[in-house]
């Protein structure tokens, strides 16, 4: 799917923003992306996490049990919201195991912010490791523990993480649609 990196993502992202002091997880709260995992991690090192979105079955309250006094759990958001979200933070983590896209990387790096994923499924088309943000290779909380410390050693720019996220624009998918279209 196309991001929609014209519209307030790339305006509003363009706007000095100051990155504050903590990672960001959320979107769908199902057992099925890990939050787990990233609650657990930033728990342990005592690093802030604010986590976003709806929760599923149940999983936001077990999410909220094992979470430690440096995660904050905001619930929903307003697009507005989740914009400025994604623009302050210091990274998105990302845990889901093979999704198929992964928008939520692509909407991060539009709005300038790199991203430390699971190294599975099409995060590893839309990330490049060590310019838009980096992966870490088991699904676990010790490998993820791991790529944050790295992450905290590292530089990223802004404009390296909007120009990858502008590969996943809405008109260059139509374009790419149409022309696969027109050859069938």
């Amino acid at each position: 799917p196309p991001v929609d990196t014209n519209s307030e993502f790339k305006v509003r992202s363009s706007e000095s923003k100051k990155k504050k002091n903590y990672y960001l997880a959320g979107g769908r709260l199902a057992r099925a992306k890990h939050i787990d995992l990233i609650v657990t991690s930033c728990s342990e090192l005592e690093i802030p996490l604010k986590v976003f979105g709806k929760s599923f079955a149940g999983y936001g309250k077990e999410l909220q049990k094992m979470a430690g006094s440096t995660v904050e759990f905001l619930g929903e958001v307003t697009d507005e919201e989740k914009l400025d979200l994604y623009r302050e933070a210091k990274a998105l983590l990302f845990a889901s195991e093979d999704e198929d896209f992964g928008i939520m990387p692509v909407e991060s790096m539009s709005a300038g912010t790199p991203v430390i994923a699971y190294r599975s499924g099409g995060v590893k088309e839309t990330i490049i490791e060590d310019k838009t943000g980096l992966f870490y290779n088991e699904l676990n909380v010790a490998s993820l523990k791991d790529a944050i410390k790295r992450f905290g050693k590292m530089k990223f720019n802004t404009k390296d993480c909007q120009n990858q996220a502008e590969k996943f624009n809405k008109e260059r998918f139509m374009k790419e649609i149409k022309r696969i279209v027109e050859k069938v």
